[in-house]
């Protein structure tokens, strides 16, 4: 009974996240205002990283800092939007903080490990040009984000 009642808390903590929930590449919370610091897996169900990433993705999500969200986005209903952000391959996971940009998480999929990374603050010891600036990214046309998936730039 109390595994349910932790599963059940845990999953509250992870946002689903859909096209209304952004403006200008920046996450909104629940009241429309701007949010500044999100995780957020890209994934599409069928996936089986991504599933094995799902039980691991709840439970880091009651284990780090509640200063940051925890969000979803499944880019089978939200195709137009994991585009907008760059996502060709599942899962992809970002770390998105106004005051900083847009960090793409490459590390291990442990709870454990997702969680050190944002515990530890790790996303502030990236390289600087693995960092995108929000503002400048979304000015960035399609044709530029594919020539950039395939090397072409």
């Amino acid at each position: 009974m109390t595994l349910l009642a932790v599963a059940l808390v845990t999953a509250d903590k992870v946002t689903e996240l859909e096209e209304k929930d952004f403006v200008n590449g920046r996450v909104l919370n629940k009241n429309a205002h701007v949010k500044g610091k999100w995780f957020i897996k890209f994934y599409v169900p069928w996936c089986p990283h991504c599933q094995r990433l799902a039980p691991e993705w709840e439970e880091m999500a009651g284990e780090i800092d509640e200063e940051i969200n925890v969000g979803a986005v499944n880019c089978s209903d939200h195709d137009d939007l994991c585009t907008f952000y760059g996502v060709y391959s599942y899962p992809t996971i970002y770390y998105i903080d106004d005051s900083l940009g847009m960090v793409k998480y490459q590390g291990m999929r442990s709870a454990e490990d997702l969680s050190d990374y944002i515990n530890n603050q790790d996303y502030l010891r990236e390289d600087s040009s693995k960092i995108k600036d929000i503002e400048k990214f979304r000015e960035i046309s399609t044709l530029e984000k594919f020539k950039g998936m395939f090397g072409l730039d």
